[in-house]
């Protein structure tokens, strides 16, 4: 739940990114910026200050959800919160933002206008959410083929795999593996694009 309220959070902060470059694609500030920075410090700064914003979103919202919980219910938060394997799995949260920040920056990009880039906004929005399609099989299989093809979808594997590690007793490690490693190339294929399309 804690990585799942920092994916989600930061992916919402993220969605901002994709309104903010076609604006500033229309206002011509984009340009005025490009002639101090290149385009890639440009995406970069864009991706970093907005993950800052969710990281404070979730910080906020956690800071009022642990109480609360505490208070209502008998669940060792803490206990379960402060486990080595929370590291990983907010990890996979940060890069899946990573992810989604650098296609909405990339897309937002190359919108000629605000208004086209608005109508183009639903179907680019649904692409954070396409593991809830999955989310019946995988519950039902954690390691079946479903679960495993969805966990090398650059576009599925953060929600997918946060999912399948919290009903897994023995985590598959290679499979880990291979998924972060397609998750980090997808990043850093979608940021030299991003930075590419801004000019």
């Amino acid at each position: 739940m804690f990585a799942g309220i920092i994916l989600l959070s930061i992916i919402f902060a993220g969605m901002y990114i994709f309104q903010s470059a076609s604006q500033e694609k229309k206002d011509k500030i984009a340009e005025i910026i490009l002639s101090s920075i290149t385009p890639g410090e440009l995406m970069q700064g864009k991706i970093i200050g907005y993950f800052v914003l969710g990281l404070v979103q979730a910080a906020v919202l956690l800071f009022f959800a642990i109480p609360i919980t505490l208070w209502k219910t008998d669940i060792p938060v803490f206990e379960y919160l402060f486990v080595p394997e929370t590291l990983l799995l907010v990890f996979i949260a940060i890069l899946g933002y990573l992810l989604f920040a650098s296609l909405f920056v990339g897309i937002g990009a190359t919108m000629a206008d605000v208004s086209s880039a608005g109508n183009f906004q639903g179907i680019v929005m649904m692409l954070p959410f396409l593991p809830f399609a999955l989310i019946g099989p995988v519950i039902s299989d954690p390691s079946g083929l479903v679960a495993q093809i969805g966990t090398y979808v650059p576009f599925t594997t953060p929600g997918i795999l946060l999912l399948r590690l919290t009903m897994l007793e023995e985590w598959p490690w290679i499979e880990i593996a291979i998924a972060l490693v397609i998750l980090i190339v997808s990043i850093w294929l979608f940021m030299k694009l991003a930075g590419k399309y801004s000019k």
